[in-house]
């Protein structure tokens, strides 16, 4: 067996080219990174191939992993905006308490048909309301998707683990025991609450006196560890602990998410290592065992998310789009889910193990297909940019870049060195717009003008009419006056305080047209895209951090080709 440390470096480069391999095809790079993980795991050492991480690997690294979840569900819980669910009023619980409903019931009647008892249905249908919030995120961030789907996948993920492991601990503390213990449940209940608010408060002060990012990360890692670690200590829900702490620590510091940000700047190689532990702890062999009652599973599952956030979405009033793709986006199941079957199997060694069998066989089914199945939920929504999908691959190939670091290290000691200009490929607008657009209708009352402004992440709405046609677009300076007449609320429409804007861009204009236009209009935080041959049919935006990025990224190249000349 190899040295730890040297088993972790050897796993991480794999999964560097895993990734990049990954993506290169088209794959979200999660997928490489588990890959990675089943293979150099204890299923190949199982069959007496070598196997990188041992079974004794994964029990040292057992504590970081419980880390690195509780930072994931930190920041799921940060992802719960009160002000934002007021603004939404009841649009993403009515979704979620349709989905979890629906799986729920679908996955305890599927379950119970093929032959298993009630109460063994019952875990199951809890279990498979769960769904993974760090192969989701992971996606998301890969891709930089933004839009009303990536604002509602998230708060959802937290929803679903919050709801699965309350009804966990009613269906335990009254099904499993033979008189129900309301004290008992009590704790259980009150618990990881009192401690995730005192938590998420002491983080919310302290958060305040830290001016320097590496502090506020220290801050948040300090947190997550002793909140999961108190909530162990205590026999309490780690994940429902954490999950209270972030999104108290969030909603009650007056900078917001600005913890959440700077911990983005560190945590992505602790992710990739929870994913490749993730992969060693996949059992393929559970496969073989999944049986009837595993099968109904998985179908009653795949159907009940699809299907359920689909009834729910139509329920909300929200997007056809944001119906037909929050479905593939919500079916990862992995950490919590295998927590629960656990729990269970030592609480009730004999149906439990069966229930651990089909959860630990049906992981591996939907670990693989729900990043595949997010990536594409979030590209056919429209809130992926192609240059975003595109930038996936290696901008240089190894003989390129191995000529390259030669000709710096020449140039280095001074040795001259030549070579031909490197050009940059031509970027379009197209490659960097984003297609889902929020937008409202000409004829939205103005209180519903207001409302939607109040939770959009931008300070201007596209106008449209009945025909999607872009009528104009309102900005909060248009309706300042408007704000302060109470008597022609009810009579002014979207329509009235839509004003032209004659800053436009069709898919086909180069990157340089965009950035000209950056310069003579600043102040506005996105351009619209219009069709080259319709101008009034909205295409997509463009946001100014998307344009620049890209510019910056296009400009680089082509500085380092010429610094090889």
């Amino acid at each position: 067996m190899l040295p730890l440390l040297l088993s972790l470096g050897i796993v991480y480069l794999f999964a560097l080219g895993a990734g990049r391999l990954s993506a290169a095809i088209g794959l979200p790079r999660v997928t490489g990174y588990l890959l990675v993980g089943v293979l150099a795991g204890p299923t190949p050492g199982d069959i007496g191939l070598p196997a990188l991480i041992s079974h004794d690997h994964l029990n040292q690294l057992a504590f970081l992993h419980d880390v690195i979840l509780g930072l994931i569900v930190f920041t799921i819980g940060g992802s719960f905006s009160l002000g934002t669910l007021r603004q939404m009023g009841m649009k993403r619980f009515r979704i979620s308490a349709v989905e979890i409903g629906m799986t729920g019931l679908l996955v305890g009647l599927g379950t119970a048909a093929c032959g298993i008892s009630p109460l063994a249905a019952g875990f199951l249908a809890i279990m498979a309301v769960t769904t993974a919030p760090a192969a989701t995120q992971m996606v998301m961030r890969e891709y930089q998707s933004e839009g009303p789907l990536s604002d509602t996948i998230l708060p959802l993920i937290g929803i679903n683990n919050l709801v699965a492991i309350i009804a966990f601990i009613l269906l335990k503390e009254n099904g499993l025991a033979p008189v129900p213990n309301f004290s008992s449940l009590a704790a259980q209940l009150s618990g990881p609450l009192v401690l995730g608010v005192f938590m998420g408060m002491a983080v919310a002060i302290m958060d305040q006196r830290f001016t320097r990012p590496v502090e506020r990360q220290m801050l948040v890692l300090a947190a997550v560890a002793v909140t999961a670690g108190m909530a162990d200590y205590l026999d309490n829900s780690a994940i429902f602990a954490t999950l209270m702490a972030g999104m108290v620590a969030v909603n009650a510091s007056p900078y917001e998410k600005r913890m959440l940000k700077d911990l983005t700047a560190v945590d992505y190689p602790l992710y990739v290592l929870f994913f490749i532990m993730a992969g060693a702890t996949l059992h393929l062999d559970a496969l073989g065992h999944m049986g009837l009652v595993g099968l109904g599973y998985v179908a009653m599952r795949l159907a009940g998310k699809y299907f359920g956030c689909r009834l729910g979405a139509r329920m909300a009033g929200v997007s056809p789009i944001i119906r037909t793709w929050l479905g593939p986006a919500m079916l990862a199941q992995a950490g919590l889910a295998i927590g629960l079957a656990e729990e269970l199997s030592r609480m009730w060694p004999n149906q439990g193990a069966s229930v651990q069998t089909i959860i630990l066989s049906s992981v591996v089914v939907f670990e693989v297909l729900g990043p595949l199945l997010t990536r594409v939920a979030l590209v056919n929504a429209g809130e992926v940019t192609v240059f975003n999908l595109l930038a996936q691959r290696s901008p240089v190939g190894f003989g390129e870049g191995l000529h390259q670091v030669l000709g710096h290290f020449t140039r280095a000691v001074g040795i001259s060195h030549t070579d031909g200009p490197v050009h940059s490929g031509e970027i379009r607008v197209r490659h960097i717009m984003r297609r889902n657009v929020e937008v409202i209708s000409n004829r939205a009352s103005f209180r519903e003008v207001l409302k939607t402004l109040g939770h959009s992440r931008y300070d201007r709405l596209p106008v449209v009419n009945d025909r999607q046609e872009l009528v104009g677009v309102i900005k909060y300076a248009d309706i300042a006056n408007t704000l302060f007449d109470p008597c022609l609320h009810h009579l002014v429409v979207a329509d009235d305080i839509a004003t032209d804007t004659h800053l436009k861009l069709n898919p086909e204009d180069t990157l340089e047209t965009a950035m000209q236009a950056l310069k003579d209009y600043p102040n506005d935080v996105y351009l619209l895209v219009v069709e080259k041959e319709n101008p009034r049919q909205l295409a997509g935006v463009v946001r100014h951090n998307d344009l620049l990025s890209s510019h910056l990224g296009a400009h680089s190249a082509e500085r380092e080709g010429r610094a090889v000349c």
